[in-house]
């Protein structure tokens, strides 16, 4: 009998997180936040979980960072709340109002 047993990234795009230039192409866009998290598989289907990261990436040339502990519970937030602002057209208003609730 063989197995096929590997290992496998999983990626996830959480949201956007705001603009910045990028230190490696040079181009102003807005960055994603990615969630990243590794497993091994069997038979190419993923079966346990090994390891997650989270990483902001440019969305010209892919280069990417990975943020510091203190400041991923803040992008998270940020990235879901301008997701949920992209999806279901929120209005400014309350949006802006979220947001104060994320930035100190």
């Amino acid at each position: 009998m063989i197995f096929v047993v590997g290992y496998h990234p999983v990626r996830k795009v959480l949201g956007p997180i705001g603009e910045r230039e990028c230190p490696n192409c040079s181009n102003n866009k807005h960055w994603l936040l990615q969630k990243t998290t590794e497993f091994i598989s069997l038979f190419f289907i993923p079966l346990i979980p090994t390891r997650t990261k989270y990483q902001t990436l440019c969305p010209v040339c892919n280069f990417n960072e990975e943020p510091k502990a203190e400041q991923l519970s803040k992008l998270k937030r940020l990235a879901e709340l301008n997701q949920e602002a992209l999806q279901n057209k929120m209005s400014s208003e309350e949006y802006e109002s979220k947001l104060k609730d994320i930035k100190p």
